[in-house]
Order: structure tokens, then sequence, then C-alpha cells
């Protein structure tokens, strides 16, 4: 038994120390950031923005790689299969949670195939609605939508989208009488909810700011806990009585084995990363919060965000596309 005991030590010892070898060089070579979406959007500017100034940080090239499709489903398959060495990295959005009670099958398991490296941003869900509208606030949905016959329609981004998700939730809670709307991305709700086709829509900012900017649309309230840093004059539902909160995220993660100690490192540069003045600015331009989080709060995070959302999705009846 004493043999083995040490012999048990020993290989503990010769792992810690490599893992540690490992850090110490990490990266000795270009970092690869896949982004499950195409070009352009605003998971593409925030991954780019973070892997300029996480290479720079780790002295090796961060170079995002867009690999878009099935939901993002392609990029996150491909980064859970990758060698669990540090250099793959995915720029993981909050379809890591919501994809599960939306598909049957994934071709990946997050809880187990992924490790959460950190929670890099929030993306807060609005309520929008036409300044021209009679709607003033959230509270005049529930009176209006049960006076109307047929209820009001509402828009989101598309079926199973986050702001789908959030409305959906506000339904349940309120039991208005409203009808979902979903379009092909928030491109055609905005302008749904700007032209009076809907008596208003769930979405983030960054796809809005240009219409509220022109006086086209304006946010009446935000699903956040607490009133959102980007529009501290816009309240949230919970101080209208309405318990609903919600909102989009984006975080890094890395496959299942990735050496702890490079987890850890890369975890503690990003975060350092987000809380630099510039790098809020920048989000807060775009509509996004700057977050930071160390791995395991992340993953609790996720694990939390998959259990609310698939029992909205659930009780809701909602359906991929």
């Amino acid at each position: 038994m004493r043999h083995l005991h040490c012999r048990f030590v020993l290989v503990a010892t010769v792992v810690l120390t490599c893992q540690s070898a490992m850090a110490s060089d990490y990266p000795s070579k270009p970092v690869r950031l896949v982004v499950p979406y195409a070009a352009g959007g605003g998971t593409d500017i925030v991954a780019r923005l973070l892997a300029q100034k996480l290479g720079n940080r780790l002295g090796q090239p961060v170079i995002v790689e867009n690999k878009a499709g099935a939901a993002t489903q392609s990029g996150t398959t491909a980064v859970a299969k990758a060698a669990p060495d540090g250099y793959t990295l995915l720029m993981g959005t909050a379809n890591l949670a919501t994809n599960v009670p939306l598909f049957k099958k994934l071709p990946y398991d997050a809880s187990k195939d992924l490790a959460p490296v950190s929670l890099v941003t929030k993306v807060p869900v609005y309520l929008f609605v036409t300044p021209k509208s009679s709607i003033k606030s959230a509270t005049d949905i529930l009176s209006q939508a049960n006076a109307t016959n047929g209820g009001l329609s509402w828009a989101s981004a598309g079926v199973g989208s986050t702001p789908n998700l959030v409305g959906e939730l506000f339904r349940m809670q309120t039991q208005a009488n409203m009808t979902h709307i979903p379009y092909k991305g928030s491109s055609e709700s905005v302008i749904a909810v700007a032209s009076g086709q809907t008596a208003f829509a769930f979405d983030n900012l960054p796809p809005f700011a240009g219409q509220v900017a022109a006086g086209k649309v304006k946010p009446i309230a935000v699903a956040l806990p607490q009133r959102s840093t980007l529009t501290p004059d816009v309240p949230t539902l919970q101080e209208l009585g309405i318990p609903v909160v919600g909102y989009s995220w984006w975080g890094v993660l890395a496959p299942a084995g990735v050496p702890t100690s490079i987890v850890d490192k890369l975890s503690q540069e990003i975060a350092a990363i987000v809380q630099e003045p510039d790098t809020k600015d920048r989000f807060a331009q775009l509509g996004i919060e700057a977050v930071g989080s160390t791995p395991a709060e992340f993953r609790t995070h996720i694990t939390s965000e998959t259990k609310k959302w698939s029992e909205v999705v659930k009780a809701a009846g909602i359906q991929a596309e």
C-alpha cells in the first residue's frame, strides 16, 4: 500500500509540475478564438476587441475565426472537440443555455465538453415601443392587452432568441393577452415596432440604438435586477411589479480538460481587460455591460441559466425552427 501511495503522489506531482510548466510557457503560439456567428455582428465585434487586448497581454496573437451555423452549434462543436491545450477558445453566448431545451439532440454537452473561463458581458433585454404608442409603461401593456380584442402583438428577433424567451416569461408572469410575432433578426423587429406593425418588442439595445437615437422607438423597461448603467432612467420590470429578469450574455470557454492553470490565467487576464476604462466605454457605446468572472462563477451562471430557460421553453411550448 505504501508503494502504491508513493506512486500516486509521484504521478500527481508530475502532473501538477507539467501543468505548471504549460501555464508558464503558455501561450507559445497564436490562440484561436472561435465565434459561432458570421462576421460583423455584436458577438464578433466584442470578440475582436477582446482578442486584440488579450493578445497584447499574452504576447501571442489571438485570432478570431468565424464559424457560423445551426444556431451556434457549428462553432461550439468545433471547440468542444478541439485539443484541450488552451489554443482553441470559444466566444460562447446565451445559446449555450437556451439550446439545451430548444433542441432534442445537440452534438456537444456544454456541461461536460466545455470549460468555462470567464463571463465577459451582459446584454440587457429591453421592452421597446414607439413614442406614438399609447403604451407609456409596461403596466399599460397589461391593461390594454386584456382590453383589446385579440390582445396585443409583440416582436422579437426570432423563435428561441433570448428576447423571445424574456417576452414569454413576461407573458406567463402577467397572463397578458399577447401574440408573439417572430422576425428574422432584430433589424426586422425594430422596423415592426417603429412602424406600428406590432405594439411592442423585446430586444437588446445595440440593434435598436439607431432608431432610439432618431426618436422612432424608445425603451420603457429593462429586464434586469437593477437599472442598467447604460440607461439609468429606464425602470426595471421588477420595479413595476413584474418579476421578470433576462439578458443575453457572452463569455469565453475552452475545451474540457484544459489545465486549470491555463484556464485561471486566461480568466484573470480577461477579467482585467473588461474592467479597463476604455473597454467599458466601448462596450457601453455598443449597449453592453462589462462583467468578468471566475471560471467557477461562470459555470454556476451557465447552470442557472440553463435551468431557468428550460422551464420557460417547456411551459411556453417553444420549439426551435
